[in-house]
């Protein structure tokens, strides 16, 4: 039993000072409340229990207990270098991706040092297995007792959890709550039923898009673009030639509105702006749920921006060139009143860019759909493209593309860079192409193009001090008489709003 106890408060000792330790400076726990200690101590003492029981080693539980913390405190590391924010509850979700899409997610890790860990890991998972003795007790009595606690420190993690105020501010709230809490502490009340029903209650009912109003006259085309990573990097460095988006800066000139656009992502998480521009809701409006709304949105329909004009009469189509099930816009998108989702199935796997289908194969397959949309039909067409999403750092340059990119010297930690230049470029011709088919078609059409979020290049970032997170945006028309440009900055949810205005729709900013 001396054995146990011992193995038991070295556990609580090590994972207290792991989650010190392995986390950034800036995110360690500080100062925390008695109460939040007992339930980092619950949470520990649970998990310790159920790796006892499977094994009745306490050293081979306490080794199992220190794995897992440091699985989590890993992917942490890794996510809050890549992306600026530290790991929340709702990754689990989006991280049981990895198995379907392992190029979206491994390459973040520090691999050598994953596979360091792992390593180190196994090792002493095999020699307590193999050297420790197994404890010499009524194993039906342990388990039984060992259920019992496991119950009672069930009861007990989740009354503590739901008596905590949160923040919504996960640096903040793991700074004080610490690490393991905070994650526990977010996924028990984000499920309780009042949060759940009320964030159905806001989706359904409050969105601006939620009384649809005719529109008189006729209905033209509309089209949205979401392209991957957008944003102007010449703001980044003097280095980078002018040229990387030449058509952009010609297009922005005859725009009807043009600027910059506050969205809710750093690096990734896509669906955070994507949502926030379908729905009309600015991200923080959505509680627990922001991190990952399409995870919460499954079970009933709510309002978009699909969902309103199609009540005009309109058939919506999205085009996203990957699976349609990754973020589970499968699930989604008809429950939003989407028509039709057409996804990687539906382009041919020669249309590459890089590891990913081009913006090009994206603009194709938009005058595809023009060119055989009936003349009575209302279009409404909501693009995502995919060509400059990363990892950045697993592709290759040239000398002949830093030569064509950059006008100077490049900055020192110039790779992810380089190659998010040549993908801009890209995306810089699909919107120059896609304006002028638009301007040959006689019917009335709307255009807006967004980024979804600046690319993930910490190294870059972190070289030259760059803290602004905003993308950039236009909305443009083929008619040749422009209203004058006007320079709005926005944030992604107004976006929507803001094109349907323009373009004569009967809608009013939500109050």
């Amino acid at each position: 039993m001396l054995s146990l106890l011992l193995a038991y408060v070295l556990t609580c000792v090590l994972v207290q000072q792991a989650q010190i330790y392995l986390i950034a400076k800036e995110l360690r726990p500080d100062n925390r409340s008695v109460k939040a200690l007992i339930l980092e101590i619950s949470l520990i003492t649970l998990v310790f229990t159920a790796a006892l029981v499977l094994s009745y080693r306490p050293f081979l539980a306490s080794i199992i207990t220190l794995a897992l913390s440091t699985v989590f405190l890993v992917v942490n590391q890794a996510k809050y270098k890549a992306l600026a924010e530290p790991l929340v509850f709702s990754d689990i979700y989006l991280y049981l991706q990895v198995f379907s899409h392992p190029r979206l997610f491994l390459p973040f890790l520090n691999l050598p040092l994953t596979f360091l860990a792992i390593s180190i890991g196994l090792a002493l998972l095999y020699l307590a297995a193999v050297l420790e003795p197994a404890l010499t007790i009524n194993r039906m009595i342990v388990s039984l007792l060992a259920l019992l606690m496991s119950l009672f420190l069930l009861v007990a993690i989740r009354k503590l959890a739901l008596e905590f105020k949160l923040s919504f501010q996960t640096k903040k709230d793991l700074r004080e709550l610490g690490f393991f809490n905070s994650l526990i502490i977010y996924f028990t009340q984000a499920l309780q039923k009042k949060h759940l029903d009320n964030f159905k209650n806001l989706v359904q009912k409050n969105s601006p898009y939620a009384q649809s109003t005719q529109l008189a006259g006729e209905h033209p085309t509309i089209i949205v673009i979401q392209s991957e990573s957008f944003f102007d990097p010449r703001q980044l460095s003097p280095s980078i030639k002018t040229e990387v988006l030449e058509a952009f800066d010609k297009i922005k000139t005859n725009s009807a509105q043009t600027g910059k656009l506050t969205i809710p992502a750093w690096g990734a998480n896509t669906l955070r702006s994507e949502y926030a521009f379908l729905s009309g809701f600015n991200n923080q409006e959505l509680s627990y749920y922001r991190y990952n709304p399409y995870e919460f949105l499954q079970n009933f329909s709510s309002v978009s921006i699909a969902s309103y004009l199609k009540s005009l009469g309109y058939r919506c189509i999205c085009i996203h060139p990957n699976h349609s099930a990754f973020f589970k816009r499968d699930k989604i998108f008809p429950l939003i009143d989407f028509d039709e989702f057409i996804d990687i199935k539906e382009f041919d796997s020669s249309q590459t860019a890089g590891p990913y289908i081009s913006d090009q194969a994206v603009y194709e397959k938009i005058q595809e759909l023009l060119n055989k949309k009936p003349d009575t039909q209302a279009l409404f067409i909501f693009a995502i493209t995919m060509e400059n999403h990363g990892p950045l750092h697993l592709e290759s340059h040239t000398e002949t593309d830093l030569n064509q990119l950059y006008q100077s010297e490049p900055p020192k930690q110039h790779h992810d860079l380089t190659i998010y230049l040549k993908h801009l470029k890209n995306a810089d011709r699909m919107l120059l192409s896609l304006t002028e088919g638009l301007k040959a078609r006689k019917e009335m059409t709307w255009l807006a193009w967004y980024g979804d979020h600046i690319p993930s290049m910490p190294a870059v970032y972190q070289e030259l001090n760059w803290q602004d997170g905003r993308s950039e945006y236009l909305i443009w028309n083929n008619r040749e008489t422009q209203q004058p440009n006007q320079q709005i900055e926005l944030s992604i949810e107004q976006l929507g709003i803001e094109l349907l205005k323009r373009a004569g729709f009967g809608i009013a900013d939500k109050t």
